[in-house]
């Protein structure tokens, strides 16, 4: 009965583990001597995701929006000068950014970094803030008015999950700004209090 209920264990584990890895984009480099590409796939997506491809100054050579279902593509970097290039997936939760080195009829991926962004929920008068800031990096958190007055401010210094709650139900009326600025990037969330 054990060795029953143990199987059945590793089942679940392996079926859990093959979801939760079905849900991370993939990009893989084509190995063939003759043509220069990468495929780009994202299996499963939750929401809208935004694809973008740019050079080393930005120009963007490829840009799509996607809604929700699986998504494949083979990219041909034939015809691109030798240097480096930027591949982003961004989605509501997460962005992927990738580095593409193109030398001669090589294509190498040498570079990813994953960050992870943080989440506004909105219910009434009430915002609720959850960041996963996995490198425990500090994280400023601050709030303008229409003015661009700063009506409050906080520093999170070495916390790994980072939730704040912001009640507007006393606040005037009016447009306001939630900044929450990490050690990678910029986030703002518009919030309306009638």
């Amino acid at each position: 009965m054990k060795k029953v209920v143990r199987t059945a264990a590793m089942i679940a584990l392996l079926f859990t583990t093959t979801v939760g890895m079905a849900n991370e984009p993939k990009l893989s480099v084509v190995p063939n001597e003759n043509v220069k590409s990468f495929v780009y796939e994202l299996d499963a997506q939750s929401g809208r995701t935004t694809i973008k491809f740019t050079d080393a100054e930005q120009n963007v050579i490829f840009f799509e929006t996607v809604e929700e279902g699986g998504y494949a593509k083979k990219f041909d970097l034939s015809n691109l000068k030798d240097g480096l290039y930027f591949f982003k997936s961004e989605d509501d939760l997460t962005s992927v950014a990738y580095t593409i080195k193109v030398e001669g009829s090589d294509v190498e991926v040498i570079d990813r970094k994953e960050n992870s962004k943080p989440v506004f929920r909105v219910e009434g008068e009430m915002v609720f803030l959850n960041l996963l800031n996995l490198d425990s990096e500090d994280v400023d958190i601050k709030v303008y008015d229409s003015s661009n007055r700063l009506v409050f401010s906080e520093k999170r210094e070495g916390e790994m999950v980072i939730e704040k709650a912001f009640d507007f139900t006393k606040a005037y009326e009016g447009e306001y700004t939630l900044v929450v600025r990490d050690s990678k990037e910029t986030y703002y969330k518009a919030v309306t209090v009638n």
